[in-house]
């Protein structure tokens, strides 16, 4: 009887150090979490997300998982992640063409020279100085 109750006894201290350990634990988990939630982005998010209300509307989309692949949910979720996927695609190379036409500018202008090069023979020439001297006797 005696070694029942001193078994008893051990047991209960063994479960005392287990909750005492367990609720170090915690305590331990907690200050990282609260740590985790003050220093990083994804923390800020989490604790805006629970902040504005949120959360719950979350998690009853990751209970709505449970059910597996063949639930109405999963294939909704799964719609709305493709086409946001679509989406973010098109804006991603909407954005990239507005950084290009940033450096190059709205337009690209083609700018051509034309030469023309007129041959003329030495009697055109002598029959144009002709009648500029023409030109200019009448003038004056």
């Amino acid at each position: 009887m005696a070694d029942t109750k001193e078994a008893d006894f051990i047991d209960y201290l063994d479960s005392i150090k287990r909750k005492e350990n367990r609720a170090r634990d915690e305590e331990l988990a907690a200050k990282h979490r609260k740590e985790w939630r003050e220093t990083t982005w994804a923390g800020m998010i989490i604790a805006f997300v629970e902040k504005i209300g949120a959360a719950s509307f979350f998690e009853a989309i990751g209970n709505s998982f449970e059910e597996g692949e063949d639930s109405t949910s999963f294939y909704l979720t799964s719609l709305v992640y493709k086409i946001g996927m679509i989406a973010s695609s098109i804006l991603f190379v909407y954005m990239i063409g507005w950084i290009l036409r940033m450096i190059t500018g709205d337009e690209i202008v083609v700018e051509q020279e034309v030469v023309i090069v007129e041959e003329i023979t030495r009697s055109q020439l002598e029959a144009e100085e002709r009648a500029a001297k023409r030109k200019s006797k009448k003038d004056k």
